[in-house]
């Protein structure tokens, strides 16, 4: 992706944490999974099965969520954390879009130091750009960008020019187009349902939350339930 691209996701995901955190909520499960596009190509922060309400009295040092190439040290080490550790991911977010791969503090702790210092190597990106990744992505989290304010990222030099306030009410053209995978169709002519697809299936009819789904949403009934059944119907 572009840098200004990359700035774009950045920024997306600064506004949704400025929004979090004045809720006193840590989501802990920022990745690019957890984004989705909306009509203005702006991307907002979905799924918040990990998030809790946090207060400077909660003991976190031994609530280890996420992907270890995703969480933030601090949490991985059972140390106590704070809204801190979401900038951390924003930071993996970035490394991921440039180095097509997620941080592994574990493993290359001191390869991404050579590739951050070195960050001249880097041609499609400017040093902003990377010494911005650099300061997200430390390990002691009092030395992350972020600790005294979130207002340390939106005022750091790669935001430089950039309009917040139009952002806020997006009247900024959004650099992200919308990405369509391309589908084959002669793959459904050759769909085959297994004896083992045919046993699970009739297990998940027996199970209450499929029984609660047909009666509570009956769009589900009628389009879902009944292609399957009809599937299973002309494979016995």
């Amino acid at each position: 992706m572009s840098e200004e691209e990359i700035k774009f996701i950045a920024a997306c995901l600064i506004q949704s944490l400025i929004y979090l955190r004045n809720k006193k909520i840590i989501n802990r499960d920022i990745r690019m999974k957890n984004l989705i596009m909306d009509n203005n190509k702006y991307l907002n922060l979905i799924d918040f099965s990990f998030a809790i309400k946090y207060s400077e009295k909660d003991n976190l040092e031994n609530n280890i969520i996420g992907n270890k190439n995703e969480t933030a040290p601090e949490i991985l080490n059972h140390s106590k954390y704070d809204y801190n550790s979401d900038y951390y991911r924003i930071g993996t977010i970035i490394y991921y879009l440039i180095f097509k791969k997620y941080v592994n503090y574990e493993k290359e702790e001191k390869k991404i130091n050579e590739i951050i210092i070195n960050y001249n190597d880097i041609t499609n990106y400017s040093s902003n750009c990377i010494e911005f990744l650099n300061k997200l992505i430390v390990t002691n989290y009092k030395k992350r960008i972020g600790f005294r304010s979130i207002n340390e990222l939106k005022n750091h030099n790669w935001f430089n020019g950039f309009d917040w306030k139009n952002f806020e009410k997006k009247k900024i053209n959004s650099p992200l187009k919308f990405m369509k995978k391309k589908f084959n169709r002669t793959h459904c002519k050759n769909f085959v349902i297994t004896a083992e697809k045919k046993i699970m299936y009739r297990r998940i009819q027996k199970s209450k939350i499929y029984k609660k789904l047909i009666k509570n949403y009956d769009y589900v009934n009628k389009l879902i339930v009944g292609n399957i059944l009809n599937l299973f119907k002309n494979n016995k």
